[in-house]
């Protein structure tokens, strides 16, 4: 009967001290099927809006319907190159509802915000170390989410 204790009481600590102990999971290496650093593939098209320089945002190509992220659907995604090599994407969603969904999604995936800003709906994960963020923001005059993976050293110019 006391081994029965010990055992619940082992497995309880590694259920509930066990994820602390393995640390914050990694910064993501992309996004989607992209790369930090990658060059745009034939499943984008150049946005005909991009602006001129550096910088080209493209779209993925017309026709498919957008995989949802994190089991949300996705309104509209846009994917930013600077000089050719990938270093954003953005990623919006409609409603107040798939933002909260979305925002425990991304709590669940990455542990909590670096930095939250409650009146202005803004979230930030960051990583030590590593140059990777994962932004999320709330326009309720649009009830219009936007989450941004962004790699901040490969939009500088080189």
């Amino acid at each position: 009967m006391r081994s029965n204790h010990i055992v619940i009481t082992i497995l309880g600590f590694l259920l509930f001290v066990g994820p602390a102990i393995a640390g914050p999971p990694d910064a993501p290496k992309g996004f989607r099927d992209f790369a930090w650093g990658a060059s745009p593939s034939k499943k984008l098209k150049k946005h005909p809006g991009s602006p001129a320089g550096d910088i080209t945002i493209y779209q993925p190509q017309p026709g498919k319907a957008l995989p949802p992220l994190f089991k949300v659907s996705v309104a509209e995604e846009a994917y930013s190159f600077s000089k050719g090599r990938f270093f954003s994407a953005n990623v919006w969603l409609d409603g107040q509802e798939k933002f909260e969904k979305i925002k425990v999604a991304l709590i669940k995936t990455y542990g909590q915000a670096s930095l939250t800003n409650e009146p202005k709906n803004l979230r930030i994960w960051k990583w030590p170390d590593s140059p990777v963020e994962v932004r999320l923001t709330y326009d309720e005059k649009y009830s219009r989410a936007t989450v941004t993976y962004i790699n901040t050293q490969l939009n500088v110019p080189r």
